[in-house]
C-alpha cells in the first residue's frame, strides 16, 4: 500500500493532469516546466524511483525545448509516462472511482454473493449487493447501476418480479440484466428473456466467463450512452447535450455578445412522492415535470434532466430578470397538473435557480454551482417559488454526517483521515464523529437530528455487536436518512446475509485496504447526498 506521501504525490499529479484536460485552453509551457520538475524533486524523495527516473528524461527535453504553449493532446501524449505510471500505482483512487462500472447482484445465497463480489472487484468494478427484493428495487434507483445480476428466484420466487417491476416503469431499458439460475429448464429461460433479460447463465458460474459477459454488457452500454442525447425516462435532453448547448451559447456570447441565462429546478418533497406512492408512480412525475415543460417552453429553449429530480434549462439571448419571469410562470402552471396514485390524487411543484451569464470564460460547472446556490436559497424560503443568483449570494451548505464505530483506536483515527480526504461538492459539507462502542454512538445527541448520515459500523464490538446496532438503528430510523458501511474480521455467512438483510448498503472484510474503503466511501457519501 502507498503511504500518504506517495499518494498525496500522485494526487497532486492527477490534480494537475485533470485541470488542464478540463481547461480545454493553451497550457504555457512554463507550467509544464515547472510540473516536471516539481515530481523529478519529490518522486525519489518518497521512494518512487521509476517515477523519478520518468521525470528525469522528460526534464532533460523540456529543458531544451523552445516552446511558449501546449495544445492539451500533445501534452497528454508527452506525459503518457506519467500518466501511465500513476494508472498503475492507483488502481481504486480518483480515476478509478470516477469511471468504475457498479454492478448490483440481487441474490438469495449470501455465500455466493461473497465470492462473486470479490472476485468482480479484483476486475475493478464497484459491487452492490443485496439478497431481499425490496432492498435491491431501492438500491437500482439510488444508484442507476450499469450491470444487474438477478436470481431467477431470489426470495420467494421475486427475482422475475423485480425484473417485470423494472421493466413496466422504464427505468431498466437501457441497464443490461443477467439473470442466473440454479434450475435453467427451457421455460425459465423464455420467461426471463421475456420479462427483458438480455443475458441467462446457469449455476454455478464460471466466474472467468461471468466477467468477460458483463465486461461485454457494460462496454455496450456505455457506447449507447455516448451516443444518446436524450435521457431514456423523462425523454428531456441529457447532460451531455446540455453541456455541448452551453458551449455553442459560450460561443454566441463571446462572439456576439448575447447574453443567456442558466436555470436549475429540483422537485419539491420528491423524497415523500417515492416513499408515498413508490417508485413508479414517482417516475410519472418526473415524466410529466418533463413533458409539460418541452410543451410549454419556448421555441430555442432547451430543457434537460441533470441528475435524479434536478433537471437544468438554458435560455438563450434571455436576461435573469426574463428568466426569472419565465420559470414563475411555468411554475405556477405545472402546479396544476393533476398526477393520480391508486385512488389518490396529487399535484407537484419545483424550486428554482437563475443565473445571468456574461462572463464569456465561465465553465458549466460554475455556472451551475452559482445557480444551485440560487436554488438552495429558493428551498430555504420555503420551495414553490425561483430565486436569482446575486454575487454575493451565500452558499448554503448541507451537511452530511459521517460516523465512525469501531472499538479499534487506530481504525478510527485511519477512517477519519480518510474521511477527511474524500472530495464534496462546494454545497455540501462533512461532519465526522468518531464512537468506541455501539452503545455510545446510538445514545449519542449528535445521531437526534434530520442530517444525512454515512455509517462506518464495526462488526463485531464490546457492549453491542454490530449487527444489533444495525437493527437498533434500522428500527429506530427513516432508512432512507442513513447509508451502512459494515466493518467485519468474520467472513461469516450468517453474518453478512444478516447484515444485508437488515439493509446495510456495503460491508467490507478486515483486514482492509485504506484507498479500497477510500473508493467505496466515495461512492457511499455520493448515495447519501
Amino acid at each position: 500500500m502507498l503511504d500518504k506521501y506517495k499518494t498525496k504525490l500522485i494526487d497532486n499529479i492527477w490534480n494537475q493532469i485533470n485541470q488542464w484536460e478540463d481547461s480545454a485552453g493553451d497550457i504555457p509551457h512554463e507550467e509544464v516546466y515547472r510540473f516536471i520538475h516539481s515530481i523529478k524533486g519529490t518522486a525519489r524523495t518518497v521512494g518512487l524511483d521509476e517515477l523519478g527516473d520518468i521525470t528525469e528524461a522528460l526534464y532533460e527535453k523540456t529543458d531544451t525545448m523552445v516552446k511558449e504553449t501546449w495544445q492539451w493532446k500533445e501534452c497528454q501524449s508527452f506525459l503518457q509516462e506519467v500518466i501511465g505510471y500513476c494508472k498503475k500505482m492507483r488502481p481504486a483512487t480518483i480515476e478509478q472511482s470516477k469511471d468504475q462500472p457498479s454492478i448490483l447482484i440481487a441474490d438469495h445465497d449470501a455465500s455466493l454473493l461473497m465470492e462473486w463480489k470479490e472476485y468482480l472487484e479484483s476486475k475493478s468494478f464497484h459491487v452492490l449487493v443485496s439478497t431481499d427484493i425490496d432492498k435491491s428495487i431501492d438500491t437500482f434507483y439510488d444508484v442507476k447501476p450499469d450491470c444487474l445480476i438477478l436470481d431467477d428466484c431470489l426470495k420467494d420466487n421475486a427475482g422475475l418480479h423485480l425484473l417485470e417491476r423494472l421493466q413496466a416503469s422504464g427505468q431498466q431499458m437501457l441497464t443490461p440484466v443477467m439473470v442466473t439460475s440454479s434450475n435453467p429448464t427451457r421455460k425459465n429461460r423464455l420467461d426471463a428473456y421475456r420479462l427483458g433479460a438480455d443475458d441467462f447463465m446457469s449455476k454455478p458460474l464460471d466466474l472467468e466467463e461471468f466477467e468477460v459477459r458483463i465486461s461485454r454488457h457494460v462496454g455496450r452500454k456505455k457506447q449507447y450512452d455516448e451516443l444518446l442525447l436524450i435521457d431514456e425516462l423523462t425523454k428531456a435532453y441529457n447532460r451531455k447535450y446540455f453541456h455541448s448547448f452551453y458551449g455553442k451559447l459560450q460561443a454566441n456570447l463571446s462572439r456576439m455578445k448575447e447574453t443567456f441565462s442558466v436555470g436549475v429546478l429540483d422537485l419539491d418533497y420528491f423524497k415523500k412522492v417515492n416513499d408515498t406512492y413508490g417508485h413508479v408512480v414517482g417516475d410519472e412525475v418526473l415524466k410529466g415535470l418533463a413533458a409539460y415543460m418541452k410543451h410549454h417552453m419556448r421555441t430555442g429553449d432547451v430543457f434537460a434532466r441533470y441528475g435524479g429530480e434536478e433537471f437544468a434549462m438554458l435560455l438563450p439571448k434571455t436576461t435573469k430578470e426574463q428568466a426569472e419571469k419565465l420559470i414563475g410562470r411555468l411554475l405556477e402552471g405545472f402546479m396544476k397538473v393533476t398526477f393520480h396514485a391508486y385512488q389518490a390524487s396529487f399535484s407537484c411543484s419545483f424550486s428554482g435557480g437563475v443565473v445571468q451569464i456574461t462572463e464569456e470564460s465561465l465553465s458549466l460547472e460554475h455556472a451551475m454551482e452559482r445557480a444551485d446556490k440560487a436554488l438552495y436559497e429558493a428551498k430555504r424560503k420555503g420551495k414553490a417559488r425561483v430565486e436569482v443568483y446575486e454575487g454575493g449570494q451565500e452558499v448554503v451548505i448541507q451537511k452530511v454526517k459521517v460516523a465512525i464505530v469501531d472499538d479499534d483506536e487506530i481504525v478510527r483515527m485511519m477512517l477519519s483521515e480518510v474521511v477527511g480526504k474524500l472530495s464534496v461538492p462546494a454545497n455540501r459539507t462533512l461532519e465526522i464523529e468518531t464512537f468506541e462502542d455501539g452503545k455510545s454512538f446510538l445514545q449519542s445527541e449528535w445521531l437526534q437530528s434530520q442530517d444525512r448520515y454515512v455509517i462506518i459500523l464495526d462488526g463485531m464490538m464490546p457492549k453491542m455487536d454490530g449487527l444489533e446496532v444495525l437493527q437498533k438503528l434500522r428500527a429506530q430510523r427513516r432508512h432512507d436518512q442513513f447509508k451502512v458501511m459494515m466493518l467485519t474480521s468474520r467472513k461469516s455467512e450468517r453474518d453478512i446475509q444478516k447484515a444485508l438483510q437488515l439493509g446495510a448498503d456495503d460491508y467490507v472484510t478486515k483486514p482492509f485496504k485504506l484507498l479500497e474503503v477510500e473508493a467505496r466511501l466515495q461512492h457511499l457519501i455520493k448515495r447519501g447526498m
